[in-house]
């Protein structure tokens, strides 16, 4: 049985229902707008996988651009020459230093002062030595002063005593001469009686004899007088007349010489031994700042350059030798990077290289090493470790040229000293 249902939508009035051919043709057309949209999507799909392969195979092999590179700067070691504790570390990283700043401070209170001892134990004999010598050198002289007073004055009293002599000597030479002149008239006298008759021959010969003794004490006297005047010539001349070894001016004379040879020698060993102790006060002040220094030793940077990594910690113990710190020297920083194989023949030492630090900021640096691989000695010698390398790479050493990057686009200026840095790095053109 057959059911007739009712349009719950009744057409408006004055509405035909829709022709079976215009229903066609819309089905069409939809039809037409759903076969579109594939074939776009497959278009859109084709230019990817275009792109993708120039992007991956055509333009690489048209590039001349590192696969990888990094900022770079050589590194120094500060090391503690000592054993010891580090008392203070006076650096933090990124820290700039300069040739004589402050690093670290270690601290050794075991450190061996037997050679200060011994310098210190002979310094203080030599001390006593000059202490002795300048006693007996003072005493000497004293000593030497007062026995030359005496003796001036034992001179002086011997020098009158031979005045006196020569006085004696001179007047009795006197008397001798004026007996002899008495005698010769008595034999003149004589010699003109005998002739007269008036006396013998015998008073004659005894006058005669008389004159001769009186010549020979005139003789005796005269050489008397010469040998006292001689003895007051020397005496006139500084020289002792006393008489007699034993003098006490003698004595004194002697006791005086003796005094002046030992102050002679109290002098030169005086000078001697000050000598050996100023070279002996002298290597032990350098023996004591030796001690005081290796007791608490100050490191001090030896280049310039930027805190990279402090090593040790305060209150570390460390050895002779041990690394303190790692200073960048930023005044040679340079670019690692990694060029392909494909590169090599275009790369040489003295290519220039392009190196992008920042957006629209770019220096260039001049190629000055090229090597296969990178050891770790040499790497150990750089801030931070080498970029990856594929088999078949090379790593290009560059130095940075410029001082300072240019202005970034915002007016700021980018550093370089940023070991380990990111950057993009191809081949300048020629």
């Amino acid at each position: 049985m057959r059911v007739l249902r009712s349009n719950p939508f009744p057409s408006k009035p004055g509405r035909q229902p829709a022709r079976p051919q215009a229903r066609a043709g819309r089905g069409r057309r939809r039809r037409q707008r759903g076969a579109l949209v594939p074939k776009l999507a497959g278009y859109v799909l084709l230019a990817f996988v275009l792109w993708l392969m120039v992007a991956t195979l055509v333009e690489p092999l048209m590039s001349s651009q590192a696969t990888r590179a990094v900022l770079q700067a050589p590194v120094g070691i500060v090391t503690s020459p000592i054993n010891g504790v580090v008392t203070q570390m006076a650096v933090r990283s990124r820290d700039a230093v300069a040739p004589g700043t402050l690093v670290a401070t270690v601290r050794n209170p075991t450190v061996s002062q037997e050679i200060l001892t011994t310098l210190t134990t002979q310094r203080l004999g030599l001390q006593s030595q000059m202490a002795q010598l300048g006693n007996q050198y003072k005493t000497d002289s004293q000593e030497m002063r007062s026995i030359g007073q005496q003796a001036q004055v034992t001179r002086q009293a011997s020098l009158a005593q031979t005045w006196d002599a020569w006085e004696i000597a001179q007047r009795q030479r006197d008397v001798a001469h004026s007996m002899v002149a008495e005698q010769e008239n008595k034999v003149r006298t004589n010699e003109a009686l005998l002739k007269e008759g008036a006396i013998s021959e015998q008073v004659m010969n005894a006058a005669e004899a008389q004159l001769s003794t009186a010549r020979a004490a005139a003789a005796v006297a005269e050489q008397a007088f010469a040998g006292q005047a001689q003895t007051v010539a020397s005496a006139g001349q500084g020289a002792f007349v006393g008489t007699g070894g034993n003098s006490m001016f003698q004595t004194l004379a002697s006791r005086r010489e003796a005094l002046r040879n030992s102050t002679d020698r109290a002098r030169q060993d005086g000078t001697a031994i000050y000598k050996q102790l100023k070279e002996i006060s002298q290597l032990e002040e350098e023996e004591r700042r030796r001690v005081d220094k290796l007791a608490a030793y100050e490191v001090k940077a030896t280049q310039p350059g930027m805190v990279h990594t402090v090593l040790t910690p305060e209150g570390a113990y460390v050895t002779a030798g041990a690394s303190l710190v790692r200073v960048t020297d930023c005044s040679r920083i340079g670019v690692v990077a990694v060029f392909p194989a494909r590169l090599a023949k275009r790369l040489s030492v003295g290519s220039m290289l392009d190196v992008k630090v920042a957006e629209n900021v770019a220096v260039p640096a001049r190629v000055e090493q090229l090597l296969p691989v990178a050891s770790d000695a040499l790497q150990s010698t750089y801030s931070v470790p080498f970029p990856f390398a594929e088999q078949g790479s090379i790593y290009a050493v560059a130095r940075i040229e410029a001082a300072e990057p240019p202005q970034s686009a915002d007016g700021s200026r980018q550093t370089l000293c940023v070991p380990g840095k990111v950057v993009s790095a191809s081949l300048a053109k020629a």
